[in-house]
């Protein structure tokens, strides 16, 4: 990750992503991968990381991977227009790593597929639709202020 997106995602961490307590570990054009350590707050009644952290895991890592921007103080902007997921495993501790992948792009849409692992383990995959605003269907992005 370059040194301008570095400065970008430091002053620009949302309260939402505190609590889900995730940090980009790769993110370019079309791709990115996020990391989260499994703490007791992401536990559901039975012990298990709660379906809807997966989701918005997913759905920040789609997110990120659609909107990588190169151009120092500038942003790219998006809306999640549909994100399905499917859950194979259950986890109670270690790391989740969560990878995204553009499979498509048009002119206000693009679509992703993602995937969430701990370790070796599969634990859930989804695929999204998203679409671009603000200015986001721009490489160059627009003026983050």
């Amino acid at each position: 990750m370059s040194e301008t997106n570095l400065q970008f995602e430091s002053k620009n961490m949302s309260g939402f992503r505190e609590v889900l307590g995730f940090a980009i570990a790769e993110w370019k054009p079309d791709h990115a991968v996020i990391t989260a350590k499994v703490t007791e707050r992401h536990l559901n009644r039975n012990g298990f990381v709660h379906g809807g952290v997966f989701v918005s895991l997913l759905d920040s890592a789609a997110g990120l991977c659609g909107t990588y921007c190169a151009v120092p103080g500038n942003v790219r902007r998006c809306i999640t227009v549909s994100l399905n997921t499917h859950f194979m495993n259950p986890v109670k501790e270690g790391v989740l790593r969560i990878e995204a992948n553009v499979v498509n792009r048009g002119r206000k849409i693009f679509f992703v597929e993602g995937r969430i692992t701990s370790g070796d383990t599969l634990i859930a995959t989804g695929q999204g639709a998203f679409r671009y605003v603000f200015g986001g269907e721009k490489e160059e992005g627009v003026r983050a202020d």
